[in-house]
C-alpha cells in the first residue's frame, strides 16, 4: 500500500482523475482506485477530508485484521514476579508453562517465541511516564551510594565520609556536602544547609524511606518520624517519602547522585583530605561548576534556570535557624526523675510512671507527655555521668523540707540537734571560705560523722577542735573522734572526778589489770 494517501486524497478532493493521480503521483493504480472507493463510500467532504492524518486514511482503507491466536497465552504477569527469583531463569519458565499447560486448547509457544513474547511484555510494564514538575514545589533528598574519605592526620586511619544531595527537580539545581555519619542530627544538618544554599524552602520535601526520615515500627506503613516531622513544621513544608523500592520516584536526585559519584567522588580518588571542612570546600567549587555547565540538549544551565524561573517560587526561609533536636522515649521513675544519656532530669512528683517523649537540643532538654504538653524543660547537662538536675518545685511538699538542696539554714539546723559546740565548728567552716557554697560538701562531710549514734562523739570532738583552734576538715573531724574514743575520754564535762563508780554487773568476769600481779617489795626482796 502507498504511503502518498494523503496526497491521493488531495488530488481526488480537487477533482482529479485516478489515471492523472496515477501519473502524477507515480503510484499504483490499486492504491488510487481505493482510496478512490474509500471517498464514495464515506461521502466525506472537501474539509473532512484535508483534516484526516495518514494513519487515518490507512485505517479507513485497509483496517487491520485481527487474528485469531491458536496458541495457548502464558501468564505473563506471574511469571515476571517469579523471574527475579533467585536461581529463576526464562528456560525454566518456559519449561514450567509446558509441563502445567495442556495442549488440548490449544498450541504451546517453542522457547525462542515464548522468550520473544515475554521480553515485548518486559518492556511494555517498563514504560514509565514523564513527571512534570512545578518550580519550587519540591526537592529531592538522598544519600549517595558510593563513599568518600578523608585521613587522620594521628592515627593515619580512613575515616568514611558520606554525601548528601539534595535536588530541586525543575531547574536540577542540587546542593552536595560531606558528613562523617548518617545519623538524625546529620541528616537535619543537610536540609538545614540545603535551604540556605538554595535561599528559600520548597513546598514538599521528598525523602528516601530511611531511618532517619521514617518510623519504621508499622509494617507496610509510612510514618515520619517525631524529629523529622518536627524540623518540617518548622519551615513549613510537608514531607513525602517515596515507595519502598521505586527509585523511578525521586529520579532527578538519583541522577544528581549519579553525577556526583563521577564528577566527585570518581573525580577526587586520587586525592588525599585530612579534615571534612576541606574537603567540602572542594566539593562545594565542583557542585558549583556542575550546576553552571550548560545542558546538551536543551538550553542554559541548571543555576541559569533556577535564579531565573525557581528561586522566587520557594518560601521565604524563617527568621532563625532551626535547632537541630533529638526525641527521646523515656519512663519517670520513683524518685521523679527521667534519664537522659545517662544524667537525670526531675520532672513533677505527680508523673511517676508515666510514659514521657524527651526533646533533646545542644543546650537544652525539654520534657513531654504523651499529648505533647510541657511537664519540664532544664538545661543540658555536659557533666559527668549519673549527674542528677531537680527543680524544688517538683518534689513532694515533705522533700522539699528535708532534701532541699544543700543550704546554711539546713546545716545549722543539722547541727543543733548535735550540739552546740558542732553549730560553732560548723559556723567556722562556713565562714572560712569567701563563697559560702564552697564548704558545703565539707560541713555535709563533718555532720556525715554524727551517724550511727556518734552523736556525742562527735560534740566532743568539736569541743577539743575549738579549744585547739585552727581549720575544720573531714579528717581532722575524724582522727578527734577517733582519739577520743581510743582514750576514753568521750564527754569529760559531764563526768566529776568526785563521782563514784558502780559495778552494775558484779557477777560478771573483769579483766583483771597489770597491778594485780605486781608483787609488793620488802626490804628490796619482792613477796
Amino acid at each position: 500500500m502507498s504511503t502518498k494517501r494523503k496526497q491521493i486524497v488531495r488530488l481526488l478532493g480537487e477533482g482529479r482523475s485516478q489515471n492523472e493521480v496515477v501519473e502524477a503521483l507515480h503510484c499504483s493504480k490499486r492504491d488510487v482506485a481505493a482510496v478512490a472507493k474509500m471517498i464514495k463510500e464515506t461521502q466525506m467532504d472537501g474539509s473532512t477530508l484535508a483534516e484526516l492524518t495518514e494513519d487515518d486514511i490507512r485505517q479507513m482503507v485497509a483496517p487491520p485484521k485481527e487474528r485469531e491466536s491458536n496458541y495457548i497465552q502464558p501468564d505473563y504477569e506471574y511469571l515476571a514476579k517469579e523471574l527475579p527469583k533467585r536461581g529463576v531463569s526464562r528456560k525454566l519458565l518456559w519449561l514450567e508453562y509446558t509441563n502445567t499447560t495442556t495442549p488440548e486448547g490449544g498450541a504451546l509457544y517453542q522457547y525462542s517465541y515464548f522468550c520473544e513474547e515475554f521480553e515485548k511484555f518486559l518492556n511494555a510494564s517498563k514504560a514509565t511516564a514523564k513527571l512534570k514538575h512545578i518550580p519550587g514545589k519540591v526537592v529531592y533528598i538522598d544519600w549517595a551510594g558510593d563513599t568518600m574519605a578523608i585521613k587522620d592526620r594521628i592515627t593515619g586511619r580512613n575515616i568514611t565520609v558520606y554525601l548528601f544531595v539534595a535536588c530541586l527537580p525543575y531547574s536540577g539545581y542540587f546542593y552536595v556536602e560531606g558528613f562523617t555519619d548518617t545519623t538524625q542530627s546529620s541528616w537535619i544538618a543537610g536540609h538545614i544547609h540545603a535551604f540556605e544554599f538554595f535561599g528559600g524552602v520548597p513546598y514538599v520535601v521528598t525523602p528516601d524511606c530511611c531511618a532517619t526520615a521514617t518510623d519504621r515500627t508499622p509494617t507496610f506503613v509510612t510514618k515520619i518520624n517525631a524529629t523529622y516531622l518536627e524540623f518540617t513544621e518548622f519551615y513549613l513544608t510537608a514531607a513525602i517519602p517515596t515507595r519502598i523500592r521505586h527509585p523511578r520516584d525521586k529520579a532527578h536526585v538519583e541522577g544528581a547522585v549519579g553525577i556526583c559519584e563521577r564528577w566527585i567522588i570518581a573525580a577526587l580518588r586520587h586525592q588525599t583530605f585530612f579534615s571534612l571542612d576541606e574537603l567540602n570546600d572542594v566539593i562545594f567549587d565542583i557542585a558549583e561548576g556542575l550546576n553552571a555547565e550548560p545542558f546538551q540538549v536543551k538550553e542554559d544551565s541548571r543555576a541559569l534556570l533556577f535564579f531565573n524561573e525557581e528561586r522566587d517560587e520557594l518560601k521565604e526561609l524563617p527568621p532563625e535557624r532551626y535547632e537541630i533536636s533529638e526525641w527521646k522515649k523515656a519512663k519517670v521513675a520513683h524518685d521523679y526523675h527521667v534519664q537522659v544519656d545517662y544524667r537525670r532530669y526531675s520532672v513533677d512528683y505527680h508523673n511517676i510512671g508515666c510514659e514521657v517523649e524527651c526533646r533533646v537540643t545542644n543546650t537544652r532538654v525539654d520534657i513531654f507527655d504523651k499529648s505533647r504538653n510541657l511537664l519540664a524543660s532544664h538545661l543540658r547537662l555536659y557533666g559527668r555521668k549519673g549527674e542528677c538536675q531537680t527543680l524544688p518545685e517538683h518534689m513532694p511538699p515533705n522533700h522539699q523540707y528535708a532534701e532541699s538542696s544543700y543550704s546554711p539554714e539546713r546545716f545549722r539546723r543539722w547541727a543543733s540537734g548535735i550540739g552546740p559546740d558542732t553549730v560553732q565548728v560548723i559556723e567556722n567552716i562556713m565562714a572560712s571560705k569567701p563563697i559560702i557554697e564552697q564548704t558545703f560538701v565539707t560541713c555535709a562531710n563533718v555532720l556525715g560523722l554524727a551517724k550511727r549514734g556518734k552523736k556525742d562523739l562527735l560534740e566532743a570532738a568539736s569541743r577539743r577542735m575549738l579549744q585547739i583552734g585552727g581549720p575544720v576538715s573531714w579528717t581532722r573531724a575524724k582522727n578527734t573522734m577517733a582519739a577520743i574514743q581510743f582514750s576514753g575520754d568521750l564527754l569529760p564535762h559531764v563526768s566529776s572526778p568526785q563521782s563514784e563508780i558502780v559495778d552494775r554487773a558484779p557477777d560478771i568476769g573483769r579483766t583483771r589489770p597489770s597491778d594485780y600481779y605486781r608483787r609488793e617489795k620488802v626490804d628490796g626482796y619482792a613477796d
